[in-house]
């Protein structure tokens, strides 16, 4: 399993089984869910950091962290809504 995706079920285990479903039909899903774990790595490298930027950057990955789980949660919301009926 693509280690972004994953990550994103970690974050969501609720929603596992739609997390997979739309990471395998979703080339852009499963770019946001790479997105997101390496967003969550940068704050990791950054929190054990020395240097002087490393509140702001851990502030920047956060925010970036905070959009991406919005744009996940909402291509899920999407996806997992049915059709509207003929």
């Amino acid at each position: 399993m693509d280690e972004g995706v994953a990550a994103v079920r970690r974050h969501f285990p609720a929603r596992a089984k739609a997390i997979d479903v739309l990471a395998a039909r979703s080339e852009d899903f499963r770019e946001i869910c790479r997105d997101f774990a390496d967003a969550g790595l940068a704050v990791e490298k950054w929190s054990v950091s020395a240097d002087p930027k490393r509140v702001e950057r851990i502030a920047e990955y956060r925010e970036l962290i905070a959009e991406l789980l919005k744009e996940i949660e909402g291509a899920l919301d999407i996806a997992s809504t049915p059709p509207p009926a003929r």
